[in-house]
C-alpha cells in the first residue's frame, strides 16, 4: 500500500508507528539499504501496508534526522514486527557492516493518534434531530389518526400526557433506531455532497408525508367538505 503524504498516512486509520534517527549525512544511502531490507522482511508479517522514510539536515551539516514511518493494520501486528528475530538480526548486520549504531527515538505520538482514529466519530447533534424531526412526523400525525376516538375524548392535559409518551416509545425505540440504521453512512460522512444528498431526502420523505396526510378523504383534519361560508364568523 501507498501512501502520497504522511497526511493521509495518519489519517488512514492504521497503527502508525514512527521513529526519528539521527545519522552521519555519509551513511544515508547506508541507512536506505537498511530500511529497503525492512520493508522487504517486513511485507512476509501480517497487517503490514508499507513505511515511509523522510530526511531533514540537520543544522551541523553533518547529521540528518531520518524518519520512518511503519504501517500496520493494528498495534499487536506491529509490536509483532518490532520484536521480531528478523527485525533484529538486520539491524545487528547492518551496525556491524557499517561500524555505528543508530539512536532512534519513538514518536510519542504514535500510540495515541492510532487510539483517536479508533474512536467513533461524534455524529452532529443536527442531524440526529433531522432523523427525529422525519420519525416524530408520522407518529403524531397517525396517533391523532388512530386515537381519535379514545384520546381525543379525554381533557387536553391528560390526552397530551399519554399521547406524548406514546410518540416517544414509537419513535424512540422503534423508528429512530431504523432510520439511525438506514442513514448510518449518512450520519458519519463528512462529506459535503453526501450530507446534502441525506438532507434533500429526509425534506422529499416529509413533503410526500404532508401531501399524504392532506389529500388522504376521510382524516380527522379533512376541511374539504366545509362550504366556505361555514368558516365564517357570524357579527351580531
Amino acid at each position: 500500500m501507498a501512501f502520497s503524504n504522511d497526511s493521509e498516512l495518519l489519517d488512514s486509520g492504521h497503527f502508525v508507528y514512527t521513529i526519528h534517527s539521527v545519522i552521519p549525512l555519509a551513511k544515508k544511502q547506508s541507512f536506505e539499504n537498511l530500511q529497503y531490507r525492512m520493508n522487504e522482511a517486513a511485507c512476509c508479517f501480517d497487517g503490514y501496508c508499507g513505511q515511509t522514510t523522510s530526511f531533514q539536515d540537520k543544522d551541523d551539516g553533518q547529521h540528518l534526522l531520518a524518519t520512518t514511518r511503519i504501517v500496520f493494520e493494528a498495534l499487536n501486528q506491529c509490536l509483532h514486527w518490532l520484536d521480531s528475530s528478523e527485525r533484529r538480526r538486520l539491524l545487528y548486520e547492518a551496525e556491524t557492516l557499517m561500524d555505528y549504531s543508530y539512536q532512534g527515538t519513538l514518536e510519542s505520538d504514535s500510540f495515541d493518534q492510532w487510539i483517536q482514529t479508533k474512536q467513533p466519530e461524534k455524529v452532529p447533534v443536527w442531524k440526529v434531530n433531522l432523523l427525529v424531526w422525519l420519525a416524530l412526523y408520522p407518529s403524531v400525525m397517525f396517533l391523532i389518526l388512530l386515537g381519535n376516538s379514545t384520546l381525543g375524548t379525554l381533557p387536553l392535559p391528560l390526552n397530551m400526557l399519554v399521547s406524548n409518551f406514546i410518540t416517544v416509545q414509537l419513535t424512540g425505540h422503534f423508528l429512530v433506531p431504523r432510520l439511525s440504521h438506514l442513514y448510518q453512512n449518512w450520519l458519519q460522512t463528512s462529506s459535503t455532497r453526501f450530507t446534502w444528498l441525506g438532507i434533500t431526502s429526509v425534506l422529499l420523505m416529509q413533503l410526500f408525508l404532508l401531501l399524504l396526510f392532506s389529500l388522504l378523504p376521510g382524516m380527522p383534519w379533512d376541511v374539504s367538505g366545509l362550504r366556505p361560508h361555514a368558516l365564517g364568523l357570524r357579527v351580531v
